[in-house]
C-alpha cells in the first residue's frame, strides 16, 4: 500500500509564484477599468489590419504632439541644453474643452493634481515649418485599438473624412482604451 506524501513546501512555492506574478499583472489594468475616470481623446488613425490579431486601428493621439510652450520651464531648458538624451518620463495634465474632449494643459516632470496621463517624451523639440508652433512628441502606450473583425477598414474610411474619437479610462496617469467612434 502506497502512502500519500505531502508536497514539499519548495514545490508549492515554485508552483504559486508564477500564478501570483500573473495575477499581480492584472491588478492595475482591472483597477483602472473599474475605478478610472472616463476621458475622450481626439485621434488620427493610420492602419486597420494585423494578420495574427485581426482588425485594429493604429491611433495617433492629438495629445502626442504637445506644444513646447506647455512644458514647464526647467524641462524645456534641459531639452534646449541637450541635457536629456533619451526618452523622459513626463506627466501631461489634461483639461476638458467645450466639446468634451480632453486636451493637454501642461507637461511636467512631477505628478500634477487633477487628471493627467503618464508618458515618455522624446528628447528634442520638433519644428516642421513656420506655420506650426514647436512641439514635443510624447508616447502614452495606447496607440492601438482592436475592433470587431471586418470593421477596421470601415473605421479607416470614416477617419479619412474626419477625425476619430477615443474613449479611455484613466486612473493615476495610466490609461486603457475602451471605445472608438467616428467624430460627429
Amino acid at each position: 500500500m502506497r502512502s500519500f506524501r505531502r508536497p514539499k513546501p519548495l514545490f508549492l512555492i515554485s508552483f504559486f509564484i508564477p500564478i501570483a506574478v500573473l495575477m499581480a499583472m492584472l491588478v492595475k489594468p482591472l483597477d483602472t477599468i473599474r475605478n478610472g475616470q472616463e476621458i475622450t481623446l481626439a485621434t488620427i488613425p493610420l492602419d486597420p489590419r494585423d494578420l495574427f490579431y485581426g482588425d485594429y486601428v493604429i491611433l495617433d493621439l492629438e495629445i502626442e504632439q504637445v506644444d513646447a510652450e506647455l512644458m514647464e520651464k526647467n524641462l524645456k531648458k534641459k531639452i534646449e541644453k541637450n541635457e536629456i538624451v533619451e526618452s523622459q518620463t513626463v506627466f501631461v495634465s489634461l483639461e476638458k474643452n467645450k466639446s468634451g474632449i480632453y486636451q493637454a494643459k501642461s507637461v511636467t516632470q512631477d505628478i500634477p493634481n487633477g487628471i493627467y496621463m503618464k508618458g515618455k517624451m522624446a528628447p528634442y523639440i520638433e519644428k516642421w515649418d513656420e506655420s506650426r508652433e514647436p512641439f514635443v512628441l510624447i508616447e502614452y502606450g495606447i496607440d492601438r485599438f482592436y475592433v470587431e473583425e471586418g470593421t477596421g477598414l470601415g473605421l479607416e474610411q470614416q477617419a479619412s473624412k474626419g477625425k476619430i474619437l477615443v474613449r479611455a479610462k484613466n486612473k493615476e496617469g495610466y490609461s486603457i482604451l475602451t471605445d472608438i467612434q467616428a467624430k460627429e
